[in-house]
């Protein structure tokens, strides 16, 4: 009997074992909410869409991932809010009664509100899941704003992690001289000196780098170092460029 009992517990942990080490498995997930019912297409229309990757695996890194996508997404939307929703469904219901309560308050506000959020996975390795985010929002005021983030995800822990994380300290030196050259900026000249806004003076790496399959990708948002007019900078390296800076391997995994 003992015999028996040994070899279903040893079967059990080594099941155990087997679903940890699955890789991580992906699902799209969408949530779409309307003012009134009403149809974007066919004109004004305050409405919400969201689509995101969810990890679909029984794992505390599926668990983290997820979470961090939820919160990154409800940072995006409701930004300006202090009581922040608990799941993206209730964030789109929170939208939507939100630009309600500004129509009730004030009669002649006819402007539809607009909020998209799309997000994917751009690259998928053994030791790397990049997330990008595309957004756009639309809540009164001269015009609307949109963004590029990225999350980039340990797929063993399911940690975010960090540029120091990704990078050798090397990568920044190398971006800055590619950035001034790109700008005109002389390397004896401050980096503001072409009019941008880096705080203190002081280049800094765009907080949103992703991975795709075809390379690097650095982005910096409207109003993050220069006037909106300005608009965004966007930088792209394939790997074998910047493969010597980089700290994590890109050996390749197929999307799922």
């Amino acid at each position: 009997m003992k015999k028996y009992l040994l070899i279903f517990c040893a079967a059990l942990v080594f099941t155990a074992c087997e679903q940890e080490e699955k890789p991580l498995q992906f699902t799209n997930y969408s949530v779409e909410k309307s003012y009134e019912e009403c149809n974007p297409e066919e004109g004004d229309c305050a409405f919400i869409s969201i689509s995101y990757p969810v990890a679909e695996n029984k794992t505390d890194a599926a668990s983290r991932i997820n979470e961090e996508i939820k919160n990154h997404i409800i940072g995006i939307v409701d930004y300006e809010e202090e009581e922040k929703s608990a799941s993206i469904e209730e964030l789109a219901n929170h939208f939507i009664k939100n630009y309600e309560t500004n129509a009730e308050d004030f009669s002649e506000y006819e402007l539809a509100w607009e909020g998209f959020v799309f997000a994917e996975i751009t690259k998928k390795s053994p030791e790397l899941i990049s997330i990008r985010f595309n957004s756009r929002m639309f809540t009164g005021g001269a015009h609307g704003y949109s963004s590029i983030s990225f999350l980039n995800f340990n797929p063993e822990t399911g940690k975010a992690y960090s540029h120091n994380e990704l990078f050798t300290p090397e990568f920044k030196s190398y971006f800055e001289s590619k950035f001034r050259e790109d700008q005109g900026i002389p390397e004896q000249d401050s980096i503001n000196s072409t009019g941008l806004f880096f705080e203190d003076d002081k280049f800094v790496l765009p907080e949103n780098i992703g991975f795709t399959e075809e390379g690097l990708v650095l982005h910096y948002n409207a109003y993050e170092i220069a006037s909106y007019a300005e608009g965004e900078f966007t930088y792209r390296f394939p790997y074998d460029e910047i493969d010597q800076f980089l700290k994590i391997s890109q050996e390749e995994a197929p999307l799922e």
